[in-house]
């Protein structure tokens, strides 16, 4: 990758908007929405079921299990909730969407900014909000349990500290396997890995405050460094230090969370 440009990374609460090159990552999946466009030659995910994607544009629903190849172009990645109001505009119906070409074009022209280090917060959020008015539509939103609502404010409440499931029921009013049920069934992911997630954004905040990983790892309920690295490789499918920069990107960026972005 020498001799080419280096990427940048803004990290807006539970949104991030990256551009890097050379992006491979192992077999995984997330509860966040994944958008990859290529800046480039097209990139390949490989499927769950062995399946090769080759394409320059693509999003990916939450839980989608796969493998990304883009070792050869530069790309442009953002991931965000799948509760949030922008997922709400641009959701699928079925397993992945292709982009078409319109829709890829301008979002390579949107996202040159990340590659050439000209972007603060204010205007990286802007590039993040622009791309999705490319893929936005008119589909109605989707209705979510009000109970599940319910308990996704009050993990966020209660994290780090423990939470339990006993607790959960009891917010919500039902037993704690159809609590389990309900929440796999609107989250698409087990509660399980949903606080892992939400551990990891814990431990962002926290090294955007100026914490080492260590104190970061600790603070956000993970037993060890060693513990959030492995959590974090499960779920992104790359290591930590890849959104702690290094030698591909230039910029790397913990903004505070937009209040016109709502969770």
């Amino acid at each position: 990758m020498d001799g080419k440009r280096k990427g940048s990374l803004f990290y807006f609460g539970e949104r991030i908007l990256l551009g890097t090159q050379g992006l491979v990552t192992e077999p995984h999946s997330h509860y966040a929405v994944s958008i990859l466009v290529s800046k480039e030659s097209a990139f390949q995910l490989v499927t769950k079921e062995k399946e090769t994607i080759e394409t320059k544009g693509i999003i990916i629903p939450p839980n989608f299990f796969h493998r990304l190849e883009a070792s050869h172009t530069e790309i442009v990645v953002i991931q965000l909730d799948p509760k949030s109001e922008e997922y709400k505009k641009i959701e699928m119906q079925s397993s992945y969407a292709l982009l078409d070409n319109p829709s890829i074009q301008r979002i390579q022209i949107l996202a040159e900014p990340l590659f050439t280090n000209s972007l603060n917060c204010q205007t990286a959020r802007k590039v993040y909000e622009d791309i999705l008015e490319v893929l936005g539509s008119a589909k109605g939103n989707k209705e979510w349990d009000q109970r599940i609502n319910l308990a996704i404010k009050r993990i966020k409440e209660t994290l780090p500290n423990p939470i339990r499931l006993s607790d959960l029921s009891k917010e919500t009013g039902i037993s704690k396997d159809r609590f389990m049920h309900l929440f796999k069934e609107n989250m698409g992911i087990p509660l399980r890995q949903y606080l892992l997630w939400q551990r990891l954004h814990i431990a962002a905040r926290l090294l955007q405050n100026g914490e080492n990983l260590t104190t970061a790892s600790h603070a956000a309920g993970f037993s060890d460094q060693a513990h959030l690295s492995r959590t974090f490789k499960k779920m992104f499918g790359v290591k930590p230090s890849l959104f702690l920069g290094g030698s591909h990107l230039a910029n790397v960026c913990f903004c505070e969370t937009n209040p016109n972005l709502h969770s």
